[in-house]
């Protein structure tokens, strides 16, 4: 597979995209959603879930962080073990909704 080589600006916009709610992606073959919880405090950062979009109790993982090549995920199974994964930004392929 051909990586593709992204400039800062470009790297920027796809963060941003990512921070937004109900975005819709592409990668590793799967279609993925962007959901945010924003609390009313402003003390609280809100929190970023990214998964496939199978109704409220789909298999979801948490965004540890959006660093500067990929996203980095976790979750927990019902054992208490962590699991994480990533999402490179040259693999992440936006899907374009139409209205």
């Amino acid at each position: 597979m051909k990586e593709r080589k992204f400039s800062k600006n470009q790297i920027a916009e796809i963060r941003a995209k990512l921070m937004q709610d109900g975005t819709a992606f592409k990668c590793y073959g799967h279609s993925f959603k962007v959901s945010k919880t924003e609390f009313p405090s402003s003390d609280i950062d809100p929190i970023y879930a990214i998964g496939r979009d199978e109704g409220l109790f789909g298999p979801r993982m948490n965004v540890n962080k959006f660093g500067p090549t990929c996203v980095t995920l976790y979750t927990y199974d019902m054992l208490g073990n962590k699991t994480v994964g990533k999402f490179r930004y040259d693999l992440i392929e936006f899907v374009k909704e139409e209205a």
